[in-house]
């Protein structure tokens, strides 16, 4: 029924195109030029017209009288013998043009060294004729003598060339690219030139250089001042978190994102990179446009649009192979049956293994099984399909998509595990009258997730630790495998867990040109949003083999049999208008616009679930036990309300102004706290305007700017401020027993509000030599007040109620942030290499620690998610030792020294100290570089972290067993020199546990061909580009040489579906 409304509403546009005026007008025109007479016919009829500055129609006079003349008669009168002809369009749009025979334009393209530039776009500017230079940098074009043509290539100076003769030579200049880039930010676009505020942007095309299926994580090492790690690999859960500047808060730390101007409409990760126009992001006063929600920063993704021209269609493919970036050597049988027996002898007990079978297990005359190597596959597919459609005339223009993409799962036997997602996009704008333009936009996609019924983690967990003494399989069956819970048994079990989402997103559109007041349009929205979640787990008893004592293999089934199916439905309605102005009166530029936007979002949950099913074949509630059956549900609804403005003003584009201030209102929170005033101030000096440094020649453009804004966070649980209550059983009223009954749980808090951040921000942007040489820098603090935290107090617990958190918390969080980037060329090959790096320190200001914890304990004055650790100075290596340090009780040689910190003589709790570091990275760097020669092209991106730990450790038992670094390097009697301490030693936190996970990573490489436009023009086909992508395929680490995982991929052990590298091999086809 959607995509029926979608083609009805095209359908709609494309009968008002068709549409033909039969307008008539009176007129008595004498020596009147032509521009009046037109512009006259404009104010009589429904009719307006476009034509070519270059025509020259103000010199061409018209004399006519008529008298309920149709206009189209009336023109032809006009125009005869002018040299000029009409041409109806669509929307009453009528184009003049210059009559007579067109001819056969010849030319060639150069760039500044004089080399031919192939893929130049040749337009004949008022018409949709197009043409693209070959290899040569040649073309051929249908024009009249008198035309325009206007020559467009990315990187160098649009320029305008009238048509004199059959033969044209045309010499590129190199564009001050930097200052002329449009820069999106909220709620409109700006010259980079005249930004104010840190704002930075990558292209669409740079993010489709990626073959992540996850567009967030092409987001990495490409953005400065945005952190990305990607902690998980597994299809359709493989997003990376996103972090702006690093983290501020204790809280919810995600940027808003932002969706072609609509906020909390969708998460980044699985657009379309095929959809993508641009994507910035807001780290400063810029973000303040969006007031309460803005705190974290802003990303805002804008998607395609139509251009002018004839249709062009574009198809791309991309087909990768998938294996893990990393797998964690584990320990084998004879290193896992020595450190058993080491664990024996430390507690008293029995050796496990005696030394036949050490000695058989070392000479591997008895087998060693490598279970990742037995779950694992030695890769998996991955692949994305996209078409377009892009192009449009002065009345309609038009972006339409459709794409699939698929990633299947790495375990053995699994044929559920997997990711598939459809979407399209239809993004149209249609000139309805000369003033009014109206918009319409869908967006639409289908995720199918299918996973097995057991977390991946569990099943990694599980294929990580299994003991190498046991065999993995039995005659081809699944053993029981670690716990009962062989991963190949489960992979091969019925049972599922599949999630399908639904979604739609639909705006409309309008923009309006106020008459009589240059610069005064209104614009707005109203964007509707419908989401659809379907969770179905079928867990269903696994079946797994072993040997009876006759030795026969006989099969044991273990495991739940139970169904549970989940709904979620999400709506969400949008509405904004705004009014706006911008003007230029002589050196002075103005603009402004006052707006009103309000939001409602309503969510719908239902949940129900049997167990105890007759049959593994029927996947249906109503097939399970009517006794077991259990089912829920809620409502959630919220709405904010929001009055927002900005004003830019510049002199000679030299001294830079803007303001920003934003009220919002948010529901969630009590009536005297519901609204709050966001102002945002910025300023900008460029200096390279300067009369005095205008003789400067290697000096491109300098600009110093500055920030300062008051943003907020109201991403916090809703409704706070009402008292919580559980309603259960288990009472006893009344001499009655589990009565059902409502009972307290947590207390309201009446003065609950949103978090509050004073944001500064100081920047320098150099351009040098042509801006070939370009640097920007920005050094921020932030200051957050307000945040949500727990007080350190208790009531009784009989009371059964919990206490409220509230708004005490403080985080500080500075930095700097910053890239340079030179573009070259050399001969025929040009090249560009531009770094960013991003230094992000927070520190926790206040929160409510209580006085059990020491000064030097407490997390105040270190970073958010520092852990409280023993550090660790040295290993006990003989009983001497024990004596001479300061220890516990049940401290044994080849355990762990630990640093006295308060030096009173023994080893408390009163000696844990703060980590320096937390797991979110301090630093995070990109370097990119690219290459092209001839139909050649060469990119690659280098990507890393550093100042940042993360835990990891292992507790090797019976039946367990754990990786190689950690068995191997583990003190013994026979090796007191080995870095780590005995196997069974206190688990307690120390420093040993954190492992530095700095890297740097060949994020992407990508070398690609674009067949020469000579072969494909015979068979239609504009250009033709094929090419092989690589994707985390090398990472220097430290973790690397200890054989551990993947540093991006770290928790605590290191079970998550592991990280993937990728070769892809794809094409892209225009035509």
């Amino acid at each position: 029924m959607k995509l029926t409304f979608v083609l009805a509403i095209c359908l709609s546009f494309q009968a008002l195109a068709n549409v033909y005026s039969q307008t008539k007008i009176t007129l008595q025109l004498n020596n009147v030029s032509l521009t009046k007479a037109l512009e006259l016919i404009e104010a009589k009829s429904d009719y307006y017209f476009v034509y070519s500055e270059q025509a020259n129609l103000n010199k061409l006079t018209v004399n006519i009288s008529s008298v309920n003349e149709p206009v189209p008669s009336v023109l032809n009168r006009m125009l005869l013998n002018s040299g000029f002809t009409f041409e109806p369009t669509t929307n009453n749009l009528i184009i003049i043009k210059p009559s007579g025979n067109q001819q056969q334009i010849l030319g060639v393209i150069y760039d500044e060294n004089k080399v031919p530039i192939p893929g130049v776009s040749v337009k004949v500017k008022g018409a949709s004729r197009t043409s693209i230079t070959n290899a040569q940098g040649a073309f051929t074009i249908e024009a009249n003598t008198g035309d325009v043509l206007v020559v467009s290539y990315i990187g160098y100076k649009t320029v305008e060339v009238p048509v004199t003769g059959n033969n044209i030579t045309v010499n590129l200049e190199l564009a001050d690219q930097n200052l002329n880039e449009v820069v999106v930010v909220g709620y409109g676009t700006q010259l980079k030139k005249e930004v104010t505020n840190a704002v930075s942007q990558v292209r669409g095309s740079e993010i489709r250089k990626s073959s992540a299926p996850a567009i967030s994580n092409a987001l990495a090492g490409r953005v400065p001042g945005l952190i990305v790690n990607q902690r998980n690999g597994e299809p359709g859960r493989d997003e990376a978190t996103l972090l702006v500047r690093g983290l501020g808060t204790t809280g919810n730390s995600s940027p808003l994102i932002v969706i072609d101007g609509v906020a909390n409409r969708d998460g980044i990760s699985r657009i379309d990179p095929n959809d993508v126009e641009t994507i910035s992001v807001l780290k400063d006063a810029s973000a303040s446009i969006y007031g309460a929600q803005a705190a974290n920063g802003v990303i805002l993704v804008t998607t395609r649009r139509g251009k002018i021209g004839k249709s062009q269609f574009n198809y791309s493919f991309n087909q990768g192979f998938v294996s893990p970036t990393r797998l964690v050597k584990m320990a084998d049988a004879y290193l896992y049956a020595r450190t058993l027996n080491d664990l024996a002898v430390q507690t008293g007990a029995n050796p496990a293994y005696n030394a036949a079978q050490l000695a058989a297990f070392q000479s591997g005359t008895m087998p060693s099984t490598d279970w990742q190597a037995e779950v694992l596959k030695d890769n998996s597919v991955q692949s994305r399909h996209s078409i377009t459609m892009n192009g449009g005339t002065e009345a309609v223009k038009y972006f339409l998509s459709a794409g699939t993409s698929s990633q299947n799962g790495l375990l053995e036997r699994d044929k559920t595990t997997g990711f598939k997602q459809y979407n399209f996009r239809t993004n149209v704008d249609a000139k309805a009258s000369k003033r009014l333009t109206l918009g319409f936009d869908v967006a639409g996609r289908r995720e199918n997730q299918n996973f097995l019924q057991q977390e991946q983690q569990v099943l990694f967990q599980n294929a990580l630790l299994g003991a190498p003494d046991m065999a993995a399989t039995i005659n081809g069956f699944p053993t029981s495998g670690r716990q009962n819970q062989n991963p190949l048994a489960i992979a091969e079990g019925p049972g599922f867990d599949k999630t399908e989402l639904n979604l739609i997103n639909s705006t409309f559109r309008f923009k309006y040109d106020v008459p009589k007041i240059d610069g005064l349009f209104l614009d707005g929205f109203a964007a509707y949003d419908f989401t659809q979640t379907l969770r179905k787990v079928w867990a269903q008893p696994w079946t797994y083999y072993g040997q009876n004592n006759t030795g026969a293999v006989v099969p044991t089934v273990i495991g739940p049999n139970s169904l549970q199916q989940t709904y979620n439905r999400v709506q969400s309605l949008t509405l904004n208008a705004k009014i706006n102005y911008a003007k230029t009166f002589g050196k002075h530029n103005v603009s402004a616009f006052l707006a009103y936007e309000q939001n409602e979002i309503r969510t719908d949950i239902f949940a129900a679930s049997r167990a105890d099913f007759a049959s593994p074949l029927i996947d249906q509630l109503f097939a399970g036990n009517a006794g077991t059956q259990q089912n829920t549900g809620s409502a959630i609804e919220s709405a904010r309300q929001n009055y927002f403005g900005r004003v830019s003003y510049d002199y000679e584009k030299k001294y830079l102004f803007q303001a920003i201030l934003r009220y919002d209102g948010s529901q969630i929170f009590p009536e005297g706290n519901r609204f709050g005033l966001f102002p945002g101030l910025s300023a900008g000096w460029v200096i390279s305007e300067e009369a005095f440094m205008k003789n400067i020649s290697w000096l491109s453009t300098l600009k110093l700017r500055a920030s300062w804004s008051k943003l907020g966070n109201d991403r916090v649980n809703p409704f706070q401020y009402l008292n919580l209550f559980n309603y259960g059983s288990g009472y006893v009223f009344g001499g009655t027993s589990d009565v059902l009954a409502l009972n307290p749980g947590v207390a309201a808090n009446p003065y609950i509000t949103w978090e509050k951040q004073l944001t500064r921000d100081i920047g320098l942007e150099a351009g040098f030599f042509r801006n070939k040489l370009t640097f920007e820098l920005d050094a921020f603090f932030n200051k957050r007040d307000d945040i949500l935290g727990p007080r350190n107090v208790t009531v009784p617990q009989y009371t059964g109620i919990r206490l409220p958190s509230e708004n005490i918390q403080r985080v500080n969080n500075k930095g700097f942030d910053g890239s340079i980037n030179y573009n070259g060329s050399l001969g025929k090959a040009k090249y560009s290499i531009g770094g960013n790096f991003t230094y992000a320190k927070n520190t926790l200001v206040f929160a409510d620690e209580g006085t059990v914890l020491k000064d030097y304990q407490k997390a105040e004055g270190r970073p958010l998610g520092s852990p409280l650790i023993y550090n660790v100075v040295g290993i006990y290596q003989s009983n001497a030792d024990l004596a001479a340090h300061p220890s516990v009780n049940t401290v044994k040689v080849g355990d762990y020294i630990y640093e006295d910190v308060n030096n009173d003589g023994i080893i408390s709790e009163d000696d844990r100290v703060r980590s320096p570091y937390s797991n979110i990275p301090q630093i995070q760097f990109g370097l990119n570089i690219n290459l092209s020669y001839k139909n050649f092209d060469l990119s690659a991106l280098i990507q890393g972290q550093a100042k940042v730990r993360q835990l990891m450790d292992y507790n090797v038992t019976a039946g367990t067993n754990g990786p190689e670094y950690f068995l191997s390097n583990a003190w013994r009697p026979d090796a007191t020199s080995n870095s780590l301490a005995r196997v069974g030693r206190s688990i307690t936190l120390n420093s040993s546990f954190y492992h530095d996970v700095s890297f740097a990573r060949l994020k992407n490489v990508e070398l690609g061909y674009t067949i020469p436009q000579s072969i494909l023009s015979k068979a239609g086909v504009q250009a033709l580009r094929i090419y092989v992508n690589g994707y985390n395929l090398f990472t220097v680490d430290g973790l690397k040489k200890k054989g551990l995982t993947d540093p991006e991929n770290v928790n605590e052990k290191g079970w998550r579906y592991p990280l993937t590298k990728s070769i892809n091999f794809g094409a892209n086809l225009t035509f």
